[in-house]
């Protein structure tokens, strides 16, 4: 036996690991981007349905654009959006999960506002 031990000298120079989280998180990207795609869909399908019945958009911005450019406007402000969040995770690929999971919780949150606007669910 040497003196000279590699393997603590190896695991000492290693990067740190990820925590369990990240792990979770990377390994749940294709179910986070499926959650931001039903969140976008549904937000858009609510969204009108709010506008039908007499609602009015909270957004400003988007109130305004829609004043100007109907209601499509909308929608395609989400694909701009999600075509943004896309460009980044294929860009900056050590971001992963975080991308979708930073664009899906506002929509998800929003889904929930529209629901109860709406008078549905919870």
């Amino acid at each position: 036996m040497s003196g000279n031990d590699d393997s603590s000298e190896a695991a000492s120079t290693s990067e740190p690991r990820p925590s369990r989280f990240l792990v979770f998180l990377a390994d749940a990207e294709h179910v986070l981007w499926l959650v931001v795609l039903v969140s976008l869909t549904l937000d858009v399908y609510l969204t009108f349905q709010g506008l039908k019945y007499g609602l009015s958009e909270w957004n400003p911005v988007m109130k305004y654009a829609m004043e100007v450019a109907g209601f499509p406007v909308l929608g395609l402000s989400k694909v701009l959006i999600l075509g943004t969040a896309g460009l980044l995770r294929a860009a900056r690929p050590e971001l992963g999960a975080l991308i979708p999971l930073a664009v899906g919780v506002p929509w998800v949150a929003t889904v929930f506002v529209n629901l109860v606007m709406l008078g549905g669910p919870p």
